[in-house]
């Protein structure tokens, strides 16, 4: 019994030394891949500009505010005609009158003083050169608020900037993708798939646009240089490596 025992572990152990593993492909396996990231970031000229001037008036009924307001919104309105601006360059962006109270510290309470009027207009030009002189106008003609002015991209301009910078984001992933598979000693393949994580223009705008002006109120027109515009994007590239 004892011999029998031995014998069975003994085929056993030349079974288990003899046996071949075989390992199948799983279907819908992936190939080896070296997947990168690629990005870009540059400056690019802008074709438009964008003023937004606020008219604000106040009077003691809502009515007569309104009436003020709706004057000199027109007359800086036709100036801004005269000047150049197209009608379909001009747009109302807010209006709205609310109530104005201010603190009494006498009688320790909130006091009416009227009401206020607030009507806020954007000016779209691509004539960067007359930025200043359309501010001037603007303010001349009654505007007593420039809220802001932007250099940004026209959708035109902006689809071939985007063209050109996932064109470069992905020079760059190939670039790396290059130097890894140099690095690591593989053979860098075709590419697997490519995909586009992230596109954005960041405009100039500047904020500070009424102390400005008054810096260089004895120099017309004030001097408004266009600002370049900011543009980054990033693809993602998977190659395969052998």
């Amino acid at each position: 019994m004892k011999k029998m025992i031995a014998l069975m572990m003994v085929v056993l152990a030349l079974l288990t030394a003899c046996e071949t593993r075989v390992v199948m492909e799983q279907p819908g396996a992936q190939a080896n891949a070296l997947t990168v990231q690629g990005s870009t970031e540059f400056e690019a000229a802008p074709d438009i500009a964008k003023v937004r001037f606020r008219v604000e008036t106040q009077s003691l009924t809502a009515q007569d505010a309104q009436n003020k307001n709706r004057g000199i919104a027109n007359a800086v309105h036709d100036a801004l005609v005269r000047a150049g601006v197209r009608e379909s360059e001009l747009e109302t962006t807010d209006y709205h009158v609310e109530k104005v109270q201010e603190w009494d510290p006498t009688g320790q309470k909130m006091v009416d003083k009227g009401y206020r009027a607030s009507n806020a207009f954007v000016v779209s030009t691509k004539q960067l050169d007359q930025v200043g002189s359309l501010l001037d106008v603007g303010v001349q003609a009654g505007a007593n608020n420039v809220e802001s002015i932007t250099f940004q991209l026209s959708d035109a301009k902006q689809k071939e900037v985007k063209t050109e910078a996932l064109r470069r984001a992905a020079q760059n992933a190939r670039e790396k993708a290059e130097a890894l598979a140099e690095g690591t000693n593989v053979r860098l393949g075709k590419v697997k798939s490519v995909s586009e994580n992230s596109y954005v223009v960041l405009p100039y705008a500047r904020y500070d646009v009424m102390a400005m002006k008054s810096e260089g109120a004895m120099a017309p027109p004030t001097p408004i240089s266009p600002e370049s515009v900011k543009v980054s994007a990033q693809v993602s590239v998977s190659y395969e490596v052998g």
